[in-house]
């Protein structure tokens, strides 16, 4: 398992991530408006979109073959080159959709937001070769120096009263994650002096294709699963609703870092466990300690919550009761990347489309009921719902064709959290915010004591 410094070394770029956002979505908020950070919202999510779109799985290929490649010059020389041409193609042949989508108009943004997707894209298979070669240092700046410069951009429009439309705030992102690209070309010159070098291999593009292919499907299943808030919001509720969500979800960045974090080790770990044939029977323990970490994450965020609204405008007074719903989506997924993983083990791409599917359509109808009359509440809870059911399917389908994990334990867990979370976003105000606080400082107090011998232990060896 990886040793502790490096796990912090990972952790570095979500840590700093989160904190610089944390920080620049407030400011922000104080000199663009609510749609324009609901433009950006939807922008990065194209920008998501994109990767699946024009990656074909080949991302995810590249992880599961790499520590069983024998020349992996050879097999990133083998996976990168299609997503980038096809990327290319489509960014220089003038499609104006995307802005029209974040926009609701073709003139704006347009150069902008095409950049920052590229920028995205090639960001994406770039850090996968540090993240692979365990450089966790370098894996982690390069995530970190977009959300810096963003941060000190921000800073500058603010105090030199630049424009404040949303031109200027994609301009900002595409800027910032083109410094990103070129520092990781940098960081990976060798090995792209060496790929460049490497033969293509024909076979394996072939395997790399039909292992990333129906994978690629199923992500762009869990895309429009986990994007359909946004767009649904934006339709339903408007531009504004659109930019309170937005920020809500920034203040669930703290949830962020655990995925991000445990997304960044844990999928590769896993299949170097296979690989070599030790460690998989930590698993069932291993998702427990993830469930009870994270329930005291979510404890810990819901009493502090109302300290957000003293950072924001009036017109973001619901992000309080907002954020405990949006911190579970990422946590749900953190226990489904757990839960999940002997699916992609046994390579069952075909059953992963299936569960995010059935995700994808119970999203849609608790999308349909809620948004319109509760706006970003209602899509808030709505998406947590169906993240919590994305979790149940998708473990419960691992446990049974790969190895039993502990799933009464699990689910029990995840329904408790799901339930006391939405009774707050959906019902809570400052009146009763009291009782919410008592409920979780409870179940924080239980989780340390039912661990403290664990915690106990942990602080002996420092």
């Amino acid at each position: 398992m990886p040793k502790l410094h490096k796990i912090l070394a990972y952790a570095l770029g979500p840590i700093g991530s989160a904190a610089f956002g944390i920080v620049s979505l407030p400011l922000m908020s104080w000199h663009f408006s609510a749609a324009d950070i609901g433009s950006v919202a939807l922008l990065q999510t194209v920008a998501g979109l994109g990767i699946l779109l024009f990656g074909l799985g080949l991302d995810q290929a590249y992880i599961r073959e790499y520590h069983a490649a024998a020349d992996k010059a050879a097999l990133l020389k083998t996976v990168l080159p299609l997503p980038l041409v096809l990327a290319a193609f489509f960014l220089m042949s003038g499609n104006r959709w995307p802005s029209e989508i974040l926009f609701s108009s073709s003139s704006r943004g347009l150069a902008a937001g095409g950049l920052f997707i590229g920028a995205f894209l090639l960001t994406r298979f770039l850090s996968l070769t540090l993240r692979m070669q365990e450089r966790a240092w370098a894996f982690s700046f390069s995530q970190l120096l977009p959300k810096i410069l963003v941060c000190l951009l921000i800073t500058g429009c603010i105090l030199f009263s630049l424009p404040n439309h949303t031109a200027v705030l994609f301009g900002i992102y595409a800027a910032a994650q083109t410094a990103a690209v070129a520092l990781l070309l940098w960081q990976s010159r060798r090995t792209l002096a060496a790929a460049a070098k490497a033969p293509w291999c024909a076979d394996t593009h072939r395997a790399a294709l039909k292992y990333g292919l129906p994978l690629a499907a199923a992500n762009l299943t869990y895309w429009a699963f986990a994007s359909l808030d946004r767009f649904l919001l934006k339709q339903w509720a408007g531009l504004e609703q659109l930019g309170v969500y937005a920020m809500a979800l920034n203040f669930s960045a703290v949830a962020l870092i655990v995925q991000s974090i445990f997304s960044t080790i844990w999928a590769p770990m896993v299949f170097k466990w296979v690989n070599d044939h030790e460690h998989c029977d930590k698993i069932g323990g291993i998702a427990l300690l993830v469930a009870q970490a994270t329930a005291a994450l979510i404890c810990l965020v819901g009493i502090a919550s109302p300290a957000a609204a003293r950072l924001l405008p009036e017109a973001y007074a619901d992000v309080p009761f907002i954020l405990p719903a949006a911190l579970l989506v990422p946590l749900f997924y953190t226990w489904t990347e757990v839960g999940g993983i002997g699916l992609n083990v046994v390579k069952k791409t075909g059953l992963i489309a299936a569960v995010n599917l059935a995700a994808l359509a119970a999203n849609l109808l608790l999308l349909y009921q809620l948004v319109p009359p509760l706006g970003a509440k209602g899509a808030a809870a709505a998406t947590a719902a169906a993240f919590w059911l994305f979790f149940i399917l998708k473990t419960e389908l691992s446990a049974r064709l790969w190895q039993p994990l502990p799933r009464r334990t699990l689910y029990a867990a995840a329904t408790a959290c799901l339930s006391v979370c939405l009774c707050y976003t959906l019902f809570g105000n400052r009146e009763n915010y009291p009782l919410f606080a008592a409920v979780w400082l409870a179940a924080l107090l239980w989780l340390a004591y039912r661990n403290r011998n664990r915690f106990l232990h942990f602080v002996r060896r420092f």
